[in-house]
């Protein structure tokens, strides 16, 4: 695990948007079933970023993410888009400024009888999330390793729920490590719905990572998200998402959604 991460740099970028996509469409759907649920955040980042900090504007990563999607949402009728620009909305007056990371997007839906953990390594980052939690009561901040800590909140009390993992991958090992980490969550509870991110990078360390989960014959859905061409990309050129036991319908509303914002993103 890095301490040097931090995701303030990254922001708001189109990874971010892909990922919570698919974030707020799971957890939505798992809300409209009566019974209560737990969720477990394992990376979970400062909670709300500041998209006028220093660090989000040395990157820009926020102007040609979700700065730039923003005007497709404020038109579109698609409901995903329509649910993500509110949950960003009520961060902000004026403007885009604020912007709700997966830890902080998940505690917007949760009901009274939900619950959740949000799990950060980085105590800088700690300090952050717990203002940004403040006064929302079902949600516990845990300071520490989650290779360390995962397996204690699993299987939960609910029963139902599920978990996001979604680690900086900035170690060549967090590929394998992640991926056997999701396979043996699943032993522990089988019926979570469990999303573990990964980046598309040229050096193609993904397939690796979904080599694994293949092998390993899970109930899952793979989906990725290509920003640009790989022949082209020097950095990160798209974005992963591995579902297991995907819940039925959020795979075409998801991927609705992203068609909607591809047909009107404009990179220059």
């Amino acid at each position: 695990m890095s301490l040097s991460y931090q995701h303030i740099y990254h922001a708001g970028n189109l990874a971010d948007v892909h990922k919570h996509l698919w974030l707020i469409a799971i957890v939505d759907y798992l809300g409209k079933k009566e019974k209560p649920f737990f969720w477990l955040d394992t990376h979970a980042g400062r909670g709300v970023y500041d998209l006028n900090s220093i660090e989000a504007r040395k990157t820009k990563e926020a102007i040609n993410g979700i700065g730039r999607l923003l005007g497709t949402m404020s038109v579109s009728n698609d409901p995903l888009l329509i649910q993500y620009k509110g949950l960003i909305d009520g961060l902000n007056e004026h403007g885009l400024q604020f912007y709700p990371g997966s830890c902080r997007l998940a505690a917007s839906l949760l009901r009274e009888s939900d619950r959740m953990c949000a799990l950060e390594l980085h105590p800088q980052e700690v300090e952050y999330l717990k203002v940004a939690m403040r006064g929302l009561k079902q949600v516990a901040v845990k300071h520490g390793d989650m290779l360390k800590l995962w397996s204690s909140f699993l299987p939960p009390k609910e029963r139902r729920g599920g978990m996001l993992i979604d680690p900086s991958f900035e170690i060549k090992t967090e590929y394998e490590i992640q991926a056997k980490l999701l396979i043996e969550a699943t032993k522990k509870w089988s019926t979570g719905v469990y999303m573990l991110w990964y980046p598309l990078l040229p050096q193609r360390r993904h397939e690796e990572l979904k080599n694994i989960l293949l092998n390993a014959q899970l109930n899952m859905q793979i989906d990725e998200w290509q920003f640009q061409h790989p022949a082209q990309a020097v950095g990160m050129y798209g974005s992963g998402m591995v579902i297991v036991n995907p819940p039925y319908t959020v795979y075409e509303k998801v991927r609705n959604a992203i068609r909607e914002l591809e047909s009107g993103y404009n990179p220059n």
